[in-house]
């Protein structure tokens, strides 16, 4: 088995609580690495991290809400106290609303809160987190965007921009870090199979009367005819963490100011 050679790394990864981002602190903590566990409900981030230490490996919870002051300030705080760690994994961010609004309505209380809680957290995240990072001539940010990040729709474009956000912050981040071994990266997930994908892939399969199709066939025939997916299926949030696994690892270490599309060729965009 290839060492990813990241045991005794430390992690941070926000909103792990639930999907991906809970997908990525196992995969991480199966590597070996500390992972503080971050989420805003207490209850479902400890289990995650209690999931992670029963599993062997090593885990904390932190709680707080990343669109807000205080909450952000709590976490750097908790994570800080304990010396800091290798790797921010920028996971956490939605809209403030109802992804599948029009433009029209949504209103400015809305672009702002997504705003607050997708990019000025990953760059408050990073830039506070920078600096044990740079103390040990080592680090890793990696920032979870989206497709819609490069193929935005007429849907959710207050989070379709929010995330386009991330992708030049993350590029801006890893020149200024020139000549220090901290990277940088990018990773824009397709269409992730998490429960609330599931949920709106069976009700698009009721509109179009797929319902009675085995839940197999189902997938394929959303991934192919909605999503116009090459790899014919929807994504996994394995996918996700199997691309954070690569840009954590010192393997990694020539990936900078990259964009990682993980959506099995949806994106029709060169770049």
């Amino acid at each position: 088995m290839l060492d990813l050679q990241l045991t005794g790394r430390s992690a941070l990864v926000t909103g792990a609580s639930s999907g991906i981002g809970t997908c990525i602190a196992h995969a991480l903590a199966e590597q070996g690495a500390h992972i503080f566990v971050h989420g805003r409900d207490p209850g479902r981030t400890s289990a995650v991290a209690a999931a992670i230490t029963a599993a062997g490996g090593k885990a904390e919870a932190v709680t707080g809400d990343l669109g807000e002051a205080a909450g952000l300030e709590a976490v750097i705080g908790v994570v800080a106290a304990a010396g800091g760690v290798d790797i921010l994994v920028n996971n956490a961010g939605g809209p403030a609303g109802d992804f599948s609004r029009r433009f029209e309505a949504i209103p400015r209380e809305d672009w702002l809160a997504t705003y607050a809680s997708n990019t000025v957290a990953a760059a408050e995240l990073s830039r506070k987190l920078l600096g044990a990072m740079r103390e040990r001539n080592w680090g890793r940010l990696i920032h979870i965007a989206s497709a819609t990040a490069m193929q935005p729709t007429e849907l959710g474009s207050d989070y379709a921009a929010c995330k386009g956000a991330i992708v030049n912050l993350s590029v801006s981040i890893a020149r200024s870090l020139s000549g220090v071994a901290i990277t940088s990266n990018v990773i824009s997930p397709g269409v992730i199979a998490t429960a609330s994908v599931a949920a709106w892939v069976q009700h698009i399969a009721q509109e179009k009367g797929w319902s009675d199709l085995a839940p197999a066939d189902r997938e394929r025939r959303v991934a192919r005819e909605i999503f116009g997916i090459d790899i014919v299926r929807l994504g996994r949030p394995a996918d996700v963490a199997h691309a954070v696994l690569m840009l954590a690892s010192p393997l990694g270490d020539f990936i900078n100011g990259a964009n990682i599309r993980v959506d099995g060729g949806h994106v029709l965009t060169v770049n």
